[in-house]
């Protein structure tokens, strides 16, 4: 029984280990980048969430998108020199992380995007989007919770994004 209980524990601490090394990418990329005086890093957590989808209760649609949502993460750049560095820095973490699968992709000629996620059980759990626009402007963008994709998109609609057409456009044509 002594050996079954160490086996078990020591499978736990392999899964926990796996889970929290695979899952951060931005803190990752704030590990290496995080002291760089010209990054903005906006972190919204849980409880402002919450004070979030209470002021937002009035306007269903926007409660609706927000509502499972547990933080978001912002890293952003508008340092042209840096750019570069640190999208291919954000992209190398991104290819390296378990369990993220890439969602849309778009290359035009001054702009690149990338959206990833993480599903479980049938939900997005983290979303991430990395958008480097003609080397003037950098942005990570992380996302997490329980999203749901459609609903997130259809309020999205009234945005007027270009990039979001596009993921609107994939997502209906899966």
């Amino acid at each position: 029984m002594k050996k079954y209980k160490k086996y078990l524990l020591a499978c736990l601490f392999i899964i926990i280990y796996f889970s929290v090394s695979a899952q951060d990418v931005v803190a990752s990329f704030l590990d290496k980048h995080g002291k760089d005086d010209n990054l903005e890093i906006v972190s919204i957590g849980k409880q402002m969430m919450g004070v979030m989808y209470a002021l937002t209760l009035d306007n269903p649609e926007l409660s609706e998108a927000i509502k499972g949502i547990e933080a978001i993460r912002i890293v952003s750049s508008k340092d042209p020199d840096l750019n570069k560095e640190y999208f291919d820095s954000a992209r190398t973490l991104l290819s390296k992380s378990r369990g993220l699968e890439e969602f849309f992709a778009m290359n035009e000629e001054d702009s690149e995007l990338m959206v990833m996620v993480r599903e479980s059980k049938g939900y997005v759990k983290e979303l991430i989007l990395l958008l480097e626009q003609a080397e003037d402007e950098f942005n990570l963008i992380s996302i997490s919770g329980t999203i749901d994709m459609d609903v997130l998109l259809k309020y999205s609609e009234s945005l007027n994004i270009k990039e979001l057409n596009q993921l609107r456009s994939v997502k209906s044509n899966q």
